[in-house]
């Protein structure tokens, strides 16, 4: 419905909130990431939680925001949440990560297409990460 649909966005647009408490010195390198670097990187999902958990009325939209990390198959984070613990729009929110970094240009790579992109998405759910049905629908909204 429209009210979901709305909390949804509002999911979307604050779920890397927590990148705020990540140094620009690491978010920006234009080269891959050290190990070190990675672990400060993957804090930022804990932090998003943390910065909208005390919004009253916020909690699925709490949720959707700091579950974009978590697989299906339990090796996520922050928390290694499997699919029986993920709702829809918990997974829905991990499709659209996933595709929004392939998508984008970032400082170490220029975007990938739709078609290389939803590739490695199937590649994903294939294997477990990711939502089979989510990644098809992303394929035919997007493709």
């Amino acid at each position: 419905d429209q009210e979901e649909t709305a909390r949804l966005i509002i999911a979307a647009d604050l779920h890397d909130l927590g990148k705020l408490a990540v140094p620009n010195s690491i978010l920006d390198v234009p080269r891959a990431l050290t190990a070190e670097e990675f672990e400060t990187v993957k804090k930022h999902v804990y932090y998003t939680r943390v910065a909208l958990e005390n919004i009253r009325g916020f909690e699925d939209i709490t949720e959707w925001a700091s579950n974009h990390h978590e697989k299906l198959n339990g090796k996520g984070y922050p928390f290694g949440k499997t699919g029986d613990e993920l709702d829809f729009n918990s997974r829905l929110m991990g499709c659209l990560d996933v595709y929004q970094a392939l998508t984008e240009e970032r400082p170490y790579r220029k975007g990938l297409t739709h078609t290389q992109a939803i590739k490695i998405l199937y590649d994903m759910a294939g294997s477990g990460f990711l939502d089979k049905l989510i990644t098809k629908d992303l394929d035919m909204v997007f493709g």
